[in-house]
């Protein structure tokens, strides 16, 4: 059964006779271990046995999906839309063809007619090796290879002379008289003629995409490895652990560039970005055993496989059929993590019982020598887990926990072996009850304290989720409804730069997403109490400033008609470097960046907050900033 039926059952049998006692007996547990050990208990004494839904490599599936992607592709005059689509449905083939079999070197070809259509040469040169080197049919090698013949044209490929040869040989092998073979002969027999130094307009549609370095700190900081030394941490009462400037930053400065802890794709995005880097990838390559994780490359699959995925591998499929959370398996991810990384489950006892005995706030989580050490798993053993929870909601969460823990402990080798089907057993092993309580504790820290791991989606210049990321140094920070700093994702990275003018003293606040200038007071306060637990107090909602439409004008505060003058100039700059952006077409924009710098540290210095035109160049250098960290961007055809 799954946790919904669970809890069903635990309603009516205990909870709908208003057993007291029940209730009272978890409210005494008072830690996650104690919690996931009661809630074993209720499932063994009511028979609740957690269903395990398998979701294997199938050849008939694969080719289902197969001729539903060349249905599409065959039926219609192609757009950007429905080759996206295609690709989509080729590239869940791979996922779902055993290894190695013709079912998978029949996808990789399929795939590669898209990836060529869509302009992605390397790719498609990527998708006809992999299925030239299965077992792929003799009859149809003669037709991907002039497939890679044009891709090699078009990059002007060494290699192309001796694809030119492989096709003659097998075009040599099949019989003329066929009309597909004909019309490959001749095609062959034109390219051959061709001048080597020709080359079609197909180069000019490859489109080099020079991804930016990683910005640098100027001076990093010796507790906050991947912060800058303008920044440090205070705590106090009122606002817990909080992040302060040491000294004057200015506008765009980099303050954090921050390695995620752990990083988990969002299940729609498993077929097109790299499910352990979560880069955007044209020509994903499948897990060998499972359904649900592609990669970027051998090297991705390879570290996936060493640091969780060889326990993930046969649990998350199941886990995605019965619709688990992404909370829930993120829980389990960092909960594998965790156990890689200590030295034995015994070693991160002892560290979870020395954290949690820290009876200093302030330093709670450091390594001993008094660093932020944002890879290891002690970072996140000091997050805020709201113990003030509801009964209901922390029940739930231990219900949840509990059914992971007995996939994880039968299904996989997390434990040795995989343990047997019997909870009775189960409760006698403390590194498995032990492992419970790791779950329930990440299941409840993780709402809070996640962030969300973005990409600009360019034809929309917004900023949407690849996955969830938990950042150990930038959950320090706290929130305002008017942020004086911006994040943005970037190659595996979280990137922070300041927004405002900061002066030396003052507090640096983030945004959990709720903008003063999108959202009503009552909306935001709202959502910020049930997500986060705390009524927020910043200047906007202090102040209850008006929502974008509403704002004044600086021209109401005495600003030079001039000065108005030119930052509507630049206001429209920035929206033709947008519009362009959209079309693929970015270009050094420092003199925008320049211009806009300078402009907000006129108004912020000279008009009082909030602004119309101040708040129209803060969200117009936050896109810019965005625009040099991740995109998807759909080809054009």
């Amino acid at each position: 059964m799954d946790v919904t039926e669970a809890w069903n059952i635990i309603r009516v049998k205990i909870i709908g006779n208003n057993d007291q006692d029940f209730v009272n007996d978890f409210k005494m547990q008072c830690t996650d271990e104690e919690r996931i050990i009661f809630i074993l208990n209720v499932m063994l004494k009511y028979n609740i046995i957690p269903s395990m839904y398998h979701d294997t490599k199938n050849a008939k599936e694969s080719e289902k999906l197969r001729e539903c992607g060349n249905k599409i592709f065959l039926s219609m005059p192609l757009t950007s839309t429905s080759c996206m689509e295609t690709l989509r449905l080729y590239t869940e083939s791979i996922a779902y063809a055993p290894y190695p079999s013709e079912q998978l070197a029949l996808a990789y070809a399929n795939r590669s007619a898209v990836l060529i259509k869509l302009h992605k040469y390397e790719e498609c040169i990527c998708d006809i090796d992999r299925a030239l080197a299965l077992t792929y049919p003799d009859k149809l090698r003669a037709k991907i290879y002039v497939r890679q013949i044009d891709c090699f044209e078009a990059l002007n490929h060494p290699r192309m002379e001796f694809a030119i040869d492989e096709a003659q040989q097998w075009l040599n092998k099949m019989s003329l008289d066929n009309v597909n073979c004909k019309n490959l002969d001749d095609k062959l027999a034109s390219i051959k003629k061709m001048p080597k130094t020709c080359n079609t307009n197909k180069q000019s549609n490859k489109k080099h995409r020079i991804k930016p370095p990683l910005p640098t700190i100027k001076t990093c900081n010796a507790k906050f490895p991947c912060a800058s030394d303008a920044l440090t941490m205070k705590y106090n009462e009122q606002y817990g652990r909080h992040i302060v400037a040491t000294k004057k930053i200015e506008p765009n400065e980099i303050l954090v560039v921050e390695k995620p802890y752990s990083l988990l794709l969002n299940p729609e995005n498993m077929y097109t970005h790299c499910s352990n880097c979560l880069e955007v990838c044209w020509a994903n390559i499948p897990c060998d055993y499972c359904t649900c994780s592609m990669y970027c490359s051998e090297e991705c699959k390879i570290t996936s496989w060493q640091k969780y995925h060889d326990i993930e591998c046969s649990v998350f499929p199941s886990m995605l059929k019965m619709n688990y959370s992404t909370s829930q398996l993120f829980s389990l991810r960092i909960a594998i993590q965790a156990v890689r990384e200590s030295s034995s489950i015994q070693a991160l006892k002892e560290e979870l019982k020395e954290v949690d005995g820290c009876n200093d706030p302030f330093m709670k989580g450091f390594s001993k020598n008094g660093v932020l050490m944002g890879n290891k798993y002690r970072c996140l053993l000091a997050f805020d887990t709201h113990a003030k929870d509801t009964e209901d909601r922390l029940f739930i969460r231990s219900l949840n926990a509990s059914f992971i823990l007995y996939t994880l402990a039968t299904c996989t080798n997390m434990f040795g072996n995989p343990l047997k089907k019997d909870i009775a057993e189960l409760l006698k092993i403390n590194d498995v009850t032990f492992v419970g309580g790791l779950i329930l504790r990440n299941q409840r820290l993780i709402p809070c304290n996640r962030h969300g791991f973005t990409e600009l989606q360019l034809c929309r210049m917004l900023p949407f989720s690849r996955g969830s990321a938990m950042m150990p140094f930038l959950t320090l920070f706290n929130h305002s409804c008017d942020p004086n700093v911006a994040r943005h994702s970037r190659s595996g990275h979280m990137i922070m730069s300041a927004l405002y003018p900061i002066e030396k003293g003052e507090q640096i606040f983030d945004s959990y997403s709720q903008l003063y200038s999108y959202i009503p007071k009552a909306i935001r306060q709202k959502d910020l109490l049930k997500k986060y637990f705390f009524k927020c107090n910043c200047l906007p909602c202090q102040e209850n400033w008006p929502l974008f439409n509403d704002l004044k004008s600086v021209i109401n505060f005495g600003i030079k008609k001039d000065v108005f003058y030119d930052v509507v100039k630049l206001l429209k700059k920035c929206n033709t470097y947008k519009e362009n952006a959209k079309k693929g077409i970015i270009f050094d924009k420092s003199d925008i960046v320049d211009d806009a710098i300078r402009m907000i540290k006129l108004f912020y210095y000279q008009t009082p907050k909030p602004c119309l035109e101040l708040t129209q160049l803060i969200e117009e250098l936050k896109s810019i900033v965005y625009l040099t960290g991740n995109k998807f961007e759909i080809p054009r055809l």
